[in-house]
């Protein structure tokens, strides 16, 4: 958690196909995501503004938008897209997105994969 900081998170589940290991190769399944994105209170001059604030939307429709695809992919993929998306939002200085796979494994396990990311660190991979 950042001190004086605006943060907006979306919790949302998905179905998702991912390839990435043989137990998840029977089609779509329930993805539990949780995304934060987090901007200065001081960047913000009109709170009421929602041109000026981070918009959960943003967040919320890249994430729905990982649904559409119809190619498998990883969790680690589907999360810097998402990245792509809050980072988009130029108020953004950080954010943190996490995904889990709650049936993967029949409740014996939850595998999941999260990561955490200034913008100088976003900036830097996109190089």
């Amino acid at each position: 958690m950042l001190a004086n900081h605006w943060c907006a998170s979306v919790d949302a589940t998905i179905q998702l196909r991912t390839g990435c290991n043989p137990l998840e190769k029977h089609g779509p399944q329930a993805v539990q995501v949780h995304a934060e994105a987090w901007a200065p209170i001081e960047a913000v001059a009109d709170p009421h503004d929602i041109r000026q604030v981070v918009d959960y939307e943003v967040i919320f429709l890249a994430i729905r938008q990982l649904e559409q695809d119809d190619h498998c992919e990883c969790l680690e993929s589907s999360i810097l897209r998402v990245m792509d998306a809050i980072f988009g939002m130029a108020i953004v200085t950080s954010a943190r997105v996490s995904m889990h796979k709650p049936h993967v494994y029949n409740g014996q396990a939850t595998p999941a994969i999260s990561l955490d990311l200034s913008r100088q660190q976003w900036e830097k991979m996109k190089r």
